[in-house]
């Protein structure tokens, strides 16, 4: 399967060889992106919502950790990359996939990545047939994507809004991957927290950003950011 990775190095030389690594060995893994410290690397982590995030801990003032807590509720799979063991114990607290030492190794790197990608397929949401595959604590249950109402972020975890349902079901992955999955399929990202299924969107009442209203009757916030996208979007249905 093919990926998504992004590079957070504050040495030139390591993002080198990451980079490198990446494209001779794994060409499966488009590079979309490299940062060398915390305050560059969550702005274009953002912007780019990689799958894969491969992360220094000492970054010269803020760590890696500081980014982790900064780009939440997006939740890409984390490989640590330093030069100090004692950090292993922090990064598996915070369900880091891998912990490479430095200095890194072709054999090493390669189990890391191939972890990531089978990691990716496992349990990754799968969307077919108008349908998406919301993985819990039991194994998956299908959903029709036309009863779906609307995501909402909760960081870590994703309530997804079902038609006709009183309880939103509860997914442990942040809203990007919902984003990532859903995009395709008509719905469109209105605010940080909110990921909404254009055909249930009934209405849109004017302001700074504005509100929607659902199908159900609930009210959703606008960002300003994301306002222009809504008002593209509502002219193509």
């Amino acid at each position: 399967m093919t990926a998504t990775a992004y590079i957070v190095e504050d040495e030139p030389k390591a993002r080198e060889l990451l980079r490198t690594l990446l494209a001779k060995r794994h060409p499966q893994v488009r590079l979309v992106g490299e940062a060398p410290d915390v305050h560059a690397a969550a702005e274009g982590i953002r912007a780019t919502r990689p799958q894969i995030l491969f992360l220094d801990v000492d970054l010269g003032g803020l760590d890696g950790f500081d980014l982790l807590k900064r780009i939440a509720p997006a939740d890409p799979l984390v490989i640590f990359t330093t030069g100090r063991a004692d950090h292993a114990v922090e990064a598996f607290r915070v369900e880091a996939l891998d912990f490479l030492v430095k200095p890194i190794t072709g054999p090493r790197f390669d189990e890391a990545v191939l972890r990531a990608l089978k990691a990716l397929e496992a349990h990754g949401m799968v969307v077919s047939d108008r349908q998406i595959a919301l993985p819990d604590a039991r194994g998956l249950t299908l959903v029709h994507l036309d009863e779906l109402l609307y995501c909402e972020s909760d960081n870590n975890y994703t309530h997804v809004h079902r038609r006709n349902e009183p309880k939103p079901f509860v997914v442990s992955k942040g809203i990007v991957a919902f984003d990532e999955a859903l995009t395709a399929q008509g719905f469109i990202r209105i605010h940080q927290r909110y990921l909404v299924n254009r055909k249930h969107i009934k209405r849109y009442i004017k302001g700074e950003g504005g509100e929607v209203v659902l199908s159900n009757g609930v009210n959703l916030p606008v960002s300003r950011r994301q306002k222009q996208e809504l008002m593209d979007a509502l002219e193509r249905l």
